[in-house]
């Protein structure tokens, strides 16, 4: 199968018009300035587009070499739906979160998960959750990926209900423990909660929340061993092949 990064493409051409569109509805916003803020906004969209089908051509390629020929996937309803899929949700996410849709689409290519139906499920759970998020997802799943993240620290027992509050600061770039404010607490706290709505940590994975004397928030306990058989299969459709010997 040919992977070749595509070049100019009617698609980017659509994305600096689309920068076009999005600057002239701005009042007051127009001439010179105009030009110049829709120069830029097509540039990042068209760089963040190029950088993902690269990636995406070349990730194919590896995984081609090691399991043989992907030209049956051109007629692949599955594969090609995961490719709009993963085009159209990282028009607009940043790197890390365009890693993952690579894995996604990679792993489409190899039917790790046969269950079409799950995949747009999984698809849009990439889409909605915020980056933290995944990453607790992955915290609470993974002890190989929590001893990376911990380094020398003592790690938690498998079983053990850890405070959200002592994982925040480790899985957040924008706020170190010594500059704690409790916002990212909140913010994790909160995503714990949205990962057991969506069916991927077990109904009683959280203890209770909420204010202590001072009116301070304080967050719920999280059961480490509480993902659920489908946040196990969302974490597989997401990791990268190519590091397991695929």
């Amino acid at each position: 199968m040919e992977l070749r990064p595509p070049a100019q493409s009617d698609r980017r051409q659509g994305l600096s018009k689309a920068a076009e569109m999005v600057v002239s509805a701005i009042p007051g916003v127009g001439g010179p300035l105009g030009v110049m803020l829709a120069d830029v906004l097509a540039r990042r969209y068209n760089r963040r587009m190029q950088e993902w089908l690269t990636d995406l051509a070349v990730a194919l390629r590896e995984l081609e070499e090691r399991v043989g020929d992907f030209e049956h996937l051109a007629n692949n309803e599955a594969f090609v739906d995961a490719v709009a899929a993963g085009t159209r949700i990282a028009e607009r996410s940043r790197r890390e979160k365009r890693e993952l849709l690579r894995n996604a689409v990679l792993n489409t290519a190899l039917a790790v998960d046969p269950d079409e139906d799950r995949q747009h499920v999984f698809f849009d759970l990439i889409d909605r959750l915020p980056p933290v998020s995944l990453r607790l997802l992955k915290f609470l799943a993974d002890p190989q990926y929590r001893e990376e993240i911990m380094v020398a620290e003592s790690s938690f027992p498998e079983t053990e209900l850890v405070l959200v509050a002592d994982i925040a600061h480790r899985l957040s770039p924008v706020q170190s423990p010594a500059n704690a404010s409790g916002d990212v607490e909140v913010l994790l706290d909160k995503q714990c909660e949205r990962l057991k709505d969506e069916g991927l940590l077990d109904v009683g994975s959280l203890t209770e929340a909420g204010y202590n004397g001072e009116h301070s928030y304080f967050a719920h306990y999280v059961r480490l061993d509480a993902v659920t058989r489908f946040g196990r299969s969302f974490l597989a459709f997401i990791e990268d092949p190519r590091d397991h010997g695929a």
